[in-house]
């Protein structure tokens, strides 16, 4: 019996990870370098399932009574292992990581530090209406004179994130950025400044379209996005920004 529970409970893990990569949400939680890792696993689990499913039971040579002691039988923590990311993937709804999970981590706003690598000059060659976030930040971490961005047109898509640091007619647009899986993730953003601040809700998909002009937040000198077009959209398909 526990033969059959060990090989369902494969199968099920196996499945699980597999309909995570059909569906593409295994991309909210490693960075899509590893999808092939995750789908030999997948095929793996499956293979050892049935592997165990197919396996004759021994044949002890003997037949006394086995009362206290089992041979080669499963443990049941063995089984809770296997079994706990089944059952909490089925019942947890797959969300990637938002406004909630920004105040946990240390943001970086206006320049990278050691968030990331800087980038090729292919992406610094992008139009400024091509790049994201991360390209712009790039970009003034090469570049300390935040003078130089004066007037040069953006047009990026990040979520919303304020707190209490934040002036009535501010916001964080913000991403994260990933390099293995999410728990190294690192949100970063670039504020914003516009009238409407307010009418914007915490956590919800923008476009911002804008130029930016040198201010200051948190007595920091930095580029900052003055908004002359703000469009709500839906969450991207992929919502992380990768170095």
């Amino acid at each position: 019996m526990t033969r059959i529970l060990k090989s369902l409970l494969l199968v099920a893990l196996g499945l699980y990870l597999y309909t995570r990569l059909t569906t593409g949400v295994i991309e909210f939680y490693i960075h899509p370098r590893f999808i092939s890792l995750v789908l030999l696993a997948s095929v793996g689990l499956l293979i050892v399932a049935a592997s165990f499913f197919l396996r004759q039971p021994p044949d002890d040579g003997h037949d006394h009574d086995h009362e206290g002691h089992t041979h080669g039988s499963l443990s049941w923590l063995g089984l809770f292992v296997v079994a706990v990311p089944v059952v909490l993937g089925l019942l947890v709804p797959p969300q990637p990581l938002g406004a909630a999970a920004v105040g946990n981590r240390e943001v970086q706003v206006g320049s990278l530090n050691s968030i990331a690598p800087p980038r090729g000059d292919d992406r610094m060659g992008l139009v400024a209406g091509e790049r994201n976030i991360l390209d712009w930040l790039t970009d003034f971490q090469r570049n300390p004179d935040d003078t130089a961005f004066n007037g040069m047109e953006a047009n990026l898509t990040g979520f919303l994130y304020r707190d209490e640091r934040f002036a009535a007619d501010e916001f964080m647009l913000a991403r994260f950025v990933v390099s293995c899986c999410v728990a190294d993730a690192s949100p970063i953003g670039v504020i914003v400044r516009t009238a409407d601040a307010a009418a914007y809700a915490d956590d919800q998909w923008l476009q911002v379209k804008g130029a930016f002009q040198v201010g200051t937040f948190i007595n920091a000198q930095m580029p900052i996005l003055m908004a002359e077009e703000i469009t709500p959209i839906e969450q991207p398909k992929q919502p992380y920004l990768y170095p």
